[in-house]
């Protein structure tokens, strides 16, 4: 099984060294084996879906069908999950096989679960209870045999309360759960992601830079990424793209797309120490954008030495290469 995002296999495409990281790679293994549904909770860009590719591999199941509910068509949503006959309803001009019977003996992944329709969620209960279903248009029940995850990029008692997700069907799916933290809570990750990211944008670029300054690093570590994981990467091959044929992606490359003040966070008010440390990263960061990154002239304007900035951009800057 190959992951979509990173081309790598299994838990390697789960890229990060943090604590929460490190959790989630151990909560992989040891529920990937078992048979029991898994309901993945995360923001939009967390990885859900090589989450689910990684515990499907792990499994030894075949094949993986990742499916997201809510790309499904209006009113389609039945045949998308159990397939239908020809001429079951207007426009079914030939027989089409739904992602239920794809995914016998396998491992079948429904991304943003509660968009689908409260009566598909009760036929989707039903075929995991018993192993059968119908497709539209027919009148004899088919067998498939899968495991199921699930996963909904919502907060999961907001998506409760709302009516879209069934509580029996949450019963049925919700015993085991895994949670991918927001990119904000893992930001020591991002160097080694943004490197990652780099590599892969130089398999498809016919040049480009190969390696993130220390100071890019920083700068990105210092974006709360709304987007998590997904908005990193568009940033790091945007910045590459920018740097075109030089060796490295810069600051000024990473500042035109993130800007070098962190945004407001939602976790209360930071520590003092905190509040220094930000306070130094903003005025390092400022003071190397109106340089084009020179490190010299920087630690000129600020006056501190070069060892100082160096210190001062962080270790897990330095890590980056």
């Amino acid at each position: 099984m190959r992951d979509r995002m990173s081309g790598l296999d299994s838990l390697d495409a789960l890229i990060g060294s943090s604590a929460v990281m490190q959790q989630v790679r151990t909560q992989i293994e040891r529920f990937a084996r078992s048979p029991v549904p898994i309901l993945i909770l995360g923001e939009t860009g967390t990885g859900k879906e090589l989450c689910a590719a990684a515990i499907a591999q792990l499994s030894g199941r075949h094949p993986f069908v990742p499916v997201n509910c809510a790309t499904f068509p209006d009113g389609l949503a039945e045949s998308e999950l159990f397939g239908h006959e020809r001429g079951a309803f207007t426009g079914a001009v030939r027989v089409h096989i739904g992602v239920v019977a794809l995914a016998d003996g396998g491992v079948l992944f429904l991304d943003e679960l509660g968009e689908l329709p409260p009566a598909m969620q009760a036929k989707l209960l039903r075929a995991l209870e018993s192993g059968e279903y119908r497709p539209v248009g027919s009148n004899k029940s088919m067998h498939s045999h899968f495991r199921i995850l699930a996963a909904t990029s919502g907060d999961l008692q907001q998506v409760i309360a709302g009516g879209k997700l069934r509580p029996d069907l949450l019963h049925r799916l919700g015993a085991v759960r895994i949670a991918l933290p927001p990119l904000r809570q893992r930001l020591e990750d991002i160097p080694q992601l943004a490197t990652r990211f780099l590599h892969l944008y130089l398999e498809r670029a016919e040049r480009g830079p190969h390696r993130i300054t220390p100071e890019a690093c920083a700068a990105l570590m210092q974006h709360d990424w709304p987007g998590n994981v997904r908005q990193l990467r568009n940033i790091v091959e945007g910045a590459a793209a920018v740097a075109g044929g030089e060796d490295e992606v810069g600051l000024p490359h990473v500042l035109q797309f993130v800007g070098p003040r962190m945004a407001p966070r939602e976790d209360g008010v930071p520590s003092l120490a905190q509040a220094r440390r930000s306070a130094e990263q903003r005025a390092i960061l400022n003071a190397l954008g109106q340089v084009g990154g020179n490190r010299e002239r920087a630690a000129k304007l600020l006056r501190i030495s070069q060892a100082t900035l160096y210190r001062k951009l962080g270790a897990r800057a330095q890590r980056s290469a």
